[in-house]
C-alpha cells in the first residue's frame, strides 16, 4: 500500500515535470512579462500552465499563492468572454503542490430582473 502511494506521488511529480520541461524548452533564455524562474516554478504552491489561442504566442506559466486566483480567472471568462472577444490564453493545467488538479464543476445561479432594473428576490 505504501509502495502504491509512493509510486502515485512520483507519477504526479513526473507529470508536473513534463509541463515544466516543456515550458523551459520552449522559452530557453527568452523571457516574457511575469515569467517565473525555474526555482520559482519548483517552489510555488500553485502553478498554472497556459495554452495560447494564437500561433503567434507560446505556452506560458504563472505562479500563484492560492488556487482561488485561478478561480478568479475562470469566473472572469464567464463574465467577459464573447464570440468576438476570446481570451488570448486558455488554462491548460493547474498543479497544487505538484499535483495536477482539474476544474470539477462551475455553478451559475440566475435570478429574476425586476421591471425597475433591480434584482429579484
Amino acid at each position: 500500500m505504501l509502495r502504491n502511494l509512493i509510486n502515485k506521488q512520483k507519477a504526479q511529480e513526473r507529470e508536473f515535470m513534463k509541463f515544466v520541461e516543456q515550458h523551459e524548452r520552449a522559452w530557453g533564455t527568452e523571457g516574457y512579462k511575469g515569467r517565473p524562474t525555474l526555482v520559482q516554478l519548483m517552489e510555488a504552491k500553485v502553478v498554472a500552465f497556459w495554452h495560447p489561442t494564437s500561433d503567434a504566442m507560446n505556452h506560458t506559466a504563472t505562479i500563484h499563492k492560492t488556487i482561488e486566483e485561478i478561480d478568479l480567472y475562470v469566473t472572469q471568462l464567464v463574465w467577459h468572454s464573447s464570440k468576438e472577444r476570446l481570451p488570448l490564453l486558455r488554462l491548460e493545467a493547474v498543479f497544487v503542490e505538484k499535483v495536477q488538479m482539474q476544474i470539477k464543476t462551475v455553478k451559475i445561479i440566475y435570478e429574476k430582473i425586476l421591471p425597475s432594473g433591480g434584482a429579484g428576490q
